[in-house]
């Protein structure tokens, strides 16, 4: 009994299956996530110090101290990018080119030195935080814009502490409270994630979702196809799978639109552009599947669900936190990063993804239609096989 429970293909097939499994998940799930390490997320910085002069006919700028500082100090971690106005630096982060950004006004080095006089101003330095960007990533690029104005404010009291020594001057009670942080720094959040939106992540569980039901919808309306028995695709049984496919996605984003908003309470800004965009983003998604069914059959499902498990952890991370192997070799091509891109424009950013066009998605998604179609040229299994018999 032992030995034939052993000789059996079935254990063996499947331990090496198991094995396999092991690699495939263990890959999947750990692979971006276990070590993330942060590389070039973009920082935007504004300096409109005009700078003050000294007594002694020298002039002091601490806004241009504090951008020589930053484009010296080579940081792999982030990439700073250096704007004029704070106009260009909210447009970039309502475009999603930046996690955050910090604006220098024009009057600091002014007001810094105005502490030391009898009618102290204590300057006030911005930071502008990208909420809807990425939850991951606007807090760690709020830790980082925070630590850099920690230091300068450092540097800030140290240089007014010299200037002290020197003159050898007195200062007042509400002057010394002051000195204890002499630059003012105030945040404030852009595009914020609203409530029950799972930590700024419900534009990932809306992808995920819209590709596991149209998914078993696809599963479902090719199986129905295949029970009627022809052994060859044509028009009118593409015709019936895509008239079934719209049922059931129409279906499927009026049921999710409507326990989203209406039962679980997401903060949803614009419900018609949002149920428009569930309505595209699901007949996309089931365009891709039903290519891919229609040409491979049933083998195509393992393909489906292995890339969503792929894609479900570098969903909500930044890309800035992924390997360069999979930015490069899956983030930068899955659908499932550009349906998620757009409801984060509707959700977060208060922008239609659709007015500009049908993007990276929509022209997939109609290239799936488009050999949906195709496989009307299919050739057909049992002609091959007849055709090789009379060959033979």
């Amino acid at each position: 009994m032992v030995k034939r429970f052993f000789q059996q293909k079935l254990f063996w097939g499947g331990f090496v299956g198991i094995i396999l499994a092991v690699f495939i998940f263990t890959f999947t799930f750990m692979g971006s996530t276990v070590n993330p390490t942060l590389k070039e997320m973009p920082l935007a910085v504004v300096v409109q110090d005009e700078g003050v002069a000294m007594h002694n006919g020298q002039e002091m700028n601490f806004g241009r101290i504090l951008e020589d500082q930053l484009k010296k100090n080579d940081n792999a971690s982030i990439d700073w990018t250096f704007l004029d106005s704070r106009e260009e630096a909210v447009k970039g982060l309502n475009e999603k080119e930046y996690y955050a950004a910090i604006v220098i006004p024009d009057d600091l080095s002014q007001s810094i030195f105005s502490l030391l006089s009898e009618k102290p101003m204590q300057p006030e330095v911005e930071i502008f935080i990208n909420e809807g960007m990425n939850m991951t990533g606007a807090t760690m690029a709020d830790q980082m814009t925070s630590g850099v104005l920690s230091n300068f404010n450092q540097q800030v009291q140290q240089n007014l502490y010299a200037q002290i020594a020197k003159t050898q001057a007195t200062l007042s009670v509400e002057q010394s409270k002051v000195l204890a942080q002499p630059v003012q720094v105030t945040k404030e959040t852009l595009n914020p994630a609203g409530s029950h939106t799972a930590n700024g992540n419900v534009s990932a569980l809306f992808t995920q979702i819209l590709w596991i039901t149209t998914f078993i919808s696809s599963m479902i309306l090719y199986t129905a196809i295949k029970k009627l028995g022809q052994g060859k695709w044509n028009f009118s049984a593409i015709f019936s799978q895509l008239l079934g496919g719209l049922l059931f996605v129409v279906s499927i984003c009026g049921l999710v639109f409507w326990l989203t908003e209406g039962v679980l309470e997401v903060a949803i800004p614009n419900g018609g552009e949002m149920f428009m965009l569930l309505l595209f983003t699901g007949l996309m998604f089931f365009f891709i599947q039903g290519a891919l069914l229609n040409w491979i059959g049933y083998a195509a499902a393992p393909l489906f669900i292995l890339l969503l498990f792929f894609a479900i952890p570098v969903l909500t991370l930044p890309p800035e936190l992924l390997p360069e192997i999979t930015r490069d070799w899956l983030y930068s091509w899955i659908p499932f990063r550009f349906s998620a891109e757009a409801f984060k424009d509707v959700l977060f950013f208060g922008s239609n993804p659709l007015e500009n066009g049908l993007g990276v998605l929509g022209y997939t998604g109609l290239a799936g239609l488009i050999i949906m179609l195709l496989a009307v040229f299919k050739p057909n299994r049992r002609e091959v096989k007849q055709n090789s018999v009379v060959v033979e």
